[in-house]
C-alpha cells in the first residue's frame, strides 16, 4: 500500500501526459510533416479581386468609394511580358488582350489600387437565387494573369454561398477547431455607405462591415462577431450595436439567418460576444432570457446542442448528420449554462492595438500558443483605434486601419499561419480574400490529414 501511495503522483503526472498528448494529437490531426507543409506554403500562382474598404465624401457632394483592387501572387517562372489585367467578362471566354487596365506581373508588392468603383450590392434578392444558391461572379468584373496572350489565372468577385457543403467530402470528417472559418468582426456594425451622412466621426469608428448580414453570409463568412444591447424606449428592444453606438436592429440578422440555413446546410458560427446596455443590474437574468427565447424561437430548429460541443472529437460530419449546422455561443456563463442550445462563449485573441506590426507580433504568437488547442477560437484580426484616436480622428476611422492591414491579411493566412488559425475575423470583408485562402487552406489540411502523405 505504501509502495502505491508513493506512486501515485507519478501515475498522476503519467496520466495527465497522456491526456495532453492525446488532445495535441486531435488537434495536430490535420499538421503536415515538414516537407509537406513546406512545400503547400510555398506562395504559387494566384490572382484575387479585392473592394477596398476605404471610402469618402468630397466637398462638391461626390464619392470615391469600393475601387477595385488587384492583388496577385505571380508563378516563379514569370516573364517581362507578363501581365494582370482587370476585365468586365471573362477572359477565359473573351480573350485576354483586351483588358480594361492592364499591369505589368512584376509590379512591386503584386498589388495595383485602380480607379474602377464596384457597383453597390443590390443584386442578392433571395428570389434572384438559383435554389439551391451556388457560386456566381457578380457585375462581371474579372482579373486574369496573362502571358503572351494565354490567361493562366482568372478570378472575380464572387458570392460563395455553399462553399463548405461543396467541399464536404474533405471538411467533413475534420474536427470543428481543426477547421480554417472566415468571420466577420463586429458583423452587425454594417453600413452601406450611399450619403454624406454616413461619413460623419461617429460612424468612421463604429462601422466595421460595408455589407448587410444576408451578403455576409453569401459571401462565405462562415462566423458572425454580435454585439447586443436591449433599449425600452425604442419599438424594436434589441440591437446589433458597436460600443453604445446603436447600428441595425437583431431580427434583421436573425431573419438573414434563419432564410440563409434554409437554403442551404451550411456550417455557421454567430457569437454573442458582448452585451453593452440594457443587461445588467436586476433586469440582468430576465434579459438574458428574452433574447435566449427569442433566438431558440427563431432558430432553434437549426441550433445544435451543446453536448456536441463538449465531444472535443465533433466534426462537420457529426453537425450535418444532425441536420443542425448552427452554433451559437454566448458570452454570459450563468445564461450559457441554463440552455442546452448554447455553446459556451468562443476564445477570443485581440491584439487591442492600431498598428499593424505589432497586430502581426500578438497573432503570431497567438498562432504559436494555440496551435495544439482543442477548442473553438477566433483570431481578432482587426487594428483597435484608442479613445484619442475617436476623440480627435487621429487614425482616420476604421476604414482607414484596415486598409492598412488589408493586403496583408490574405498573405498571413495563406502562407504563414494556414496550420494554426481556426476561425478570423476581420472588418470590411470584402477588401480580403479568406474564403478562397479558406478553400484553399482546408483542401491543405485534408491532404495532411491522410496518412500517406508522410
Amino acid at each position: 500500500m505504501g509502495l502505491l501511495t508513493s506512486m501515485a503522483p507519478l501515475l498522476l503526472l503519467l496520466l495527465v501526459g497522456q491526456q495532453v498528448r492525446a488532445r495535441r494529437q486531435e488537434r495536430s490531426a490535420t499538421a503536415c510533416s515538414q516537407a509537406l507543409a513546406s512545400n503547400l506554403s510555398s506562395p504559387h500562382l494566384s490572382v484575387y479581386l479585392t473592394i477596398n474598404s476605404l471610402a469618402k465624401v468630397y466637398w462638391d457632394g461626390t464619392f470615391q468609394k469600393r475601387r477595385l483592387e488587384l492583388n496577385w501572387v505571380a508563378p516563379t517562372d514569370r516573364q517581362e511580358t507578363d501581365f494582370v489585367g482587370l476585365y468586365r467578362d471573362n477572359p477565359r471566354w473573351a480573350g485576354g488582350d483586351n483588358p480594361l487596365i492592364r499591369v505589368p506581373a512584376g509590379h512591386p508588392g503584386g498589388y495595383y489600387l485602380t480607379s474602377v468603383a464596384f457597383p453597390d450590392i443590390d443584386i442578392l434578392h433571395p428570389a434572384l437565387l438559383s435554389t439551391p444558391p451556388r457560386t456566381m461572379c457578380l457585375y462581371n468584373y474579372w482579373i486574369a494573369y496573362v502571358r503572351q496572350g494565354e490567361v493562366l489565372e482568372a478570378n472575380c468577385v464572387k458570392i460563395q454561398p455553399a462553399w463548405m457543403g461543396e467541399m464536404a467530402d474533405l471538411l467533413g470528417p475534420l474536427q470543428l477547431h481543426s477547421l480554417f472559418l472566415p468571420g466577420s468582426h463586429n458583423a452587425g456594425a454594417y453600413n452601406k455607405f450611399t450619403s454624406y451622412t454616413d461619413d460623419t466621426v461617429l460612424l468612421r469608428y463604429s462601422v466595421n462591415q460595408g455589407e448587410d448580414i444576408w451578403t455576409q453570409l453569401l459571401f462565405g463568412m462562415r462566423y458572425l462577431d454580435l454585439r447586443v444591447s436591449y433599449y425600452a424606449d425604442t419599438p424594436e428592444k434589441f440591437w446589433l450595436v458597436h460600443d453604445f453606438v446603436k447600428q441595425n436592429p437583431l431580427y434583421e440578422a436573425v431573419h438573414a439567418i434563419k432564410r440563409f440555413l434554409r437554403l442551404t446546410q451550411e456550417p455557421l458560427i454567430i457569437d454573442f460576444h458582448r452585451f453593452p446596455f440594457g443587461f445588467g443590474g436586476d433586469d440582468q437574468a430576465a434579459r438574458h432570457a428574452e433574447l435566449v427565447e427569442y433566438l431558440d424561437t427563431e432558430l432553434g430548429e437549426f441550433m445544435a446542442p451543446d453536448w456536441l460541443g463538449r465531444n472535443r472529437r465533433a466534426t462537420l460530419n457529426d453537425l450535418w448528420a444532425l441536420n443542425r449546422t448552427l452554433i451559437v455561443t454566448y458570452q454570459s456563463d450563468i445564461t450559457e449554462n441554463q440552455h442546452e442550445r448554447l455553446w459556451p462563449e468562443v476564445i477570443h485573441a485581440w491584439g487591442n492595438t492600431k498598428d499593424p506590426s505589432r497586430l502581426f507580433r500578438f497573432l503570431n504568437r497567438m498562432m504559436g500558443q494555440k496551435r495544439s488547442a482543442t477548442y473553438l477560437w477566433v483570431a481578432m484580426t482587426h487594428l483597435t483605434p484608442s479613445p484619442m484616436d475617436v476623440i480627435w480622428n487621429l487614425s482616420g476611422g476604421i476604414r482607414k486601419l484596415n486598409n492598412n492591414i488589408a493586403r496583408g491579411v490574405t498573405k498571413w493566412y495563406r502562407d504563414t499561419w494556414w496550420q494554426e488559425a481556426n476561425i478570423v475575423a476581420t472588418d470590411f470583408f470584402l477588401s480580403h480574400n479568406l474564403v478562397d485562402v479558406a478553400r484553399e487552406v482546408n483542401s491543405r489540411r485534408a491532404l495532411c490529414r491522410r496518412p500517406d502523405t508522410d
